[in-house]
């Protein structure tokens, strides 16, 4: 069974599957504008965050000529090598931390 919702934009009761996309029959216009703009600030957060929390090592391209590649390969081991001492020094903190 279907409900129904009040539309907040012209005033008529339209069907409504509960999702937050749903339309008014007569305005077409989102049923429930709050929650999507809800869940799209919810979304815009999530990719700030994965974004935020996340290391950009330096990218080979197979296009590159070859001195270009060498000097990339050359700072891709550095950062690496980078990563991995902060890794384990961060780990070392946690393990004698108890």
């Amino acid at each position: 069974m279907k409900a129904s919702k009040k539309c907040p934009h012209c005033g008529q009761w339209s069907g409504w599957n509960q999702n937050p996309t749903d339309r008014c029959e007569h305005c077409h216009k989102i049923l429930d504008p709050v929650k999507v703009a809800s869940q799209q600030a919810q979304e815009v957060r999530k990719q700030e965050e994965k974004e935020r929390f996340s290391v950009n090592f330096i990218q080979v391209d197979p296009d590159d000529a070859w001195y270009t590649k060498f000097f990339k390969r050359i700072g891709l081991g550095f950062q690496l090598a980078f990563v991995s001492i902060i890794s384990l020094i961060l780990w070392l903190i946690a393990f004698l931390a108890g």
